[in-house]
């Protein structure tokens, strides 16, 4: 299934016609449906959309291939919908990401525009993927088996209902989690929350989960960014402040599947790797609109380095040979064996540019490209196993 339009405007309105406080639309995927998502996200991330697609019908859930026209150049997405009364979350995959980040909006209806904010700096942080709750926190009126107590949805102390996804480990939301942390391994899972400030709260609270400082302490960083974006803010950090005990996110089943929880439903971490970050965040400064959510992305940005295939590194045993180079219109990629309909083309950010190549000639061991349709730039051309850059000027 194809779309276009504005992605934002699209989760918004998923946002808006999203079950909430009752009616108990929110119920448990059965183990097998938990492993067909399993397989849905296998094939999604190995560009198997057919079959990812099959796999999602069957349970409910259209694979929608939706083309952004927002921004200066069109991107493409693959959003997971529901099209049944399966309220597991709507999720969204972006292959031409640039930074492994995973944006987590758990309760967009309680906490108020954390939902359009997540979908927002998903977007400006070109991340890896994004995660959606289907239903209010609230919705459901069983309870997690989880431990942790709440008065968000009745006024009294109560454990955590079903529907709230960062507090029960039987939902796609957390294998979700599950599959991506085991799969990406510079994977960095940001969650988003809201709060309503206190006179003795600051304005927002960071945890990793725990207590402990992990190295790269990349919260520290991110509070040092946003301070940068907005001078009025004030914090507290789980690690840092350790006598703070408010907001903290140590029951976030989530966080503690990251932080290697030997149960990650009953009890808390006892180690940190710091690829988690729970964002608590008053509503005036942040969460309000557009002006704050592009705070928080603009932190992260420069908190999170942009990945790139140079990080794996150029050798002579694996390098390509091209000339000239630099060059902006003709070049010769010569290796001992070559397979023109294996040749592909990156930039910096990892995204294939092949389409703005090509191919003149090629022999067994020579292959003539033309390169002119190519920006600017440092690329990588990539051939089976070997690699070369390459500068178009």
């Amino acid at each position: 299934m194809n779309n276009s339009g504005s992605l934002f405007d699209e989760i918004a309105t998923v946002i808006n016609d999203m079950p909430g406080d009752s009616g108990n639309n929110y119920t448990y995927p059965t183990p097998a449906q938990l492993n067909s998502w399993s397989s849905i996200l296998f094939n999604l991330f190995n560009k198997n959309y057919t079959k990812a697609s099959d796999t999602a019908n069957a349970i409910g859930y259209n694979l929608e291939r939706f083309i952004d026209t927002t921004a200066i150049e069109n991107r493409t997405y693959y959003v997971l919908k529901t099209t049944s009364t399966n309220y597991w979350g709507t999720y969204i995959y972006y292959p031409s990401y640039s930074r492994q980040l995973v944006i987590q909006s758990p309760h967009p209806k309680k906490d108020f525009n954390t939902g359009k904010q997540g979908v927002f700096v998903f977007m400006e942080t070109e991340a890896l993927f994004f995660a959606l709750s289907g239903t209010s926190r609230c919705n459901s009126t069983s309870y997690s088996s989880c431990d942790g107590t709440t008065t968000v949805c009745s006024g009294s102390s109560e454990n955590y209902r079903i529907s709230d996804l960062s507090h029960n480990i039987s939902t796609v939301f957390q294998t979700t989690t599950n599959v991506i942390f085991n799969r990406f391994n510079e994977s960095h899972f940001i969650q988003l929350h809201g709060f309503m400030k206190l006179t003795s709260d600051p304005y927002i609270i960071l945890s990793n989960g725990t207590q402990i400082t992990p190295y790269p302490d990349y919260i520290s960083t991110f509070k040092t960014n946003l301070e940068n974006e907005d001078d009025v803010l004030t914090f507290k950090l789980a690690h840092i402040d350790l006598s703070w005990t408010r907001l903290r996110g140590f029951y976030n089943t989530q966080g503690r599947f990251i932080n290697a929880s030997s149960n990650y439903c009953n009890a808390d971490a006892t180690a940190t790797n710091g690829r988690f970050i729970h964002l608590e965040q008053e509503k005036t400064r942040l969460r309000s609109d557009s002006t704050g959510w592009i705070k928080v992305a603009n932190a992260l940005n420069n908190t999170f380095s942009k990945t790139s295939f140079a990080s794996e590194g150029i050798t002579a045993n694996n390098k390509l040979k091209i000339y000239p180079n630099p060059e902006s219109k003709i070049i010769t990629i010569e290796e001992n064996s070559l397979d023109e309909k294996e040749l592909k083309i990156y930039n910096m950010l990892g995204q294939e540019l092949s389409l703005y190549i090509k191919i003149i000639n090629y022999t067994h061991h020579k292959i003539t490209v033309n390169v002119e349709n190519l920006p600017l730039g440092n690329y990588i051309f990539k051939l089976n196993t070997k690699r070369a850059k390459f500068q178009k000027n």
